[in-house]
């Protein structure tokens, strides 16, 4: 049917989805798992603080890097399939890898997310998405020119 909405795969939707819960997780763990943040030489060691509480608005913000990117790697594919256009395309993946690089460099907590984001990718069908089946298929033209 041509009015149909084109959705995203099943396999597709729980990488994105295993993703979001995994960034929201780490989002909300920065405000109450406690870290112990070294003292100065010679000082008295501080009690446990939070993640939030030791290193600020930078932590909040690189935690929420890895639903941002969830975010758009989910428009990129959700868009391309609506359109029909196959595979995952190069958006998603340029974010999927960059965010699986910013991992490997130190930011670990977009590495697991960033595995999620690259599995989402490549389940998404590199050929032409299903018809419904009561499209004709186009064909050659028989006669020679």
């Amino acid at each position: 049917m041509p009015g149909r909405p084109r959705r995203l795969s099943r396999t597709t939707v729980v990488f994105l989805a295993l993703a979001a819960v995994w960034s929201v997780a780490q989002f909300a763990l920065s405000f109450f798992v406690h870290v112990a943040v070294r003292p100065r030489p010679g000082a008295v060691s501080p009690p446990a603080r939070t993640y939030f509480q030791a290193f600020g608005l930078s932590e909040a913000v690189l935690t929420a890097l890895g639903l941002a990117a969830v975010a758009l790697v989910g428009v990129f594919l959700s868009r391309r399939r609506s359109r029909g256009e196959p595979g995952a395309g190069f958006g998603a993946w340029a974010v999927s890898i960059a965010a699986a690089a910013l991992g490997v460099l130190g930011f670990a907590y977009l590495f697991g997310v960033a595995i999620c984001l690259l599995l989402a990718c490549s389940s998404v069908p590199k050929g032409r998405p299903r018809t419904s089946g009561t499209e004709a298929p186009a064909t050659a033209s028989a006669t020679p020119r």
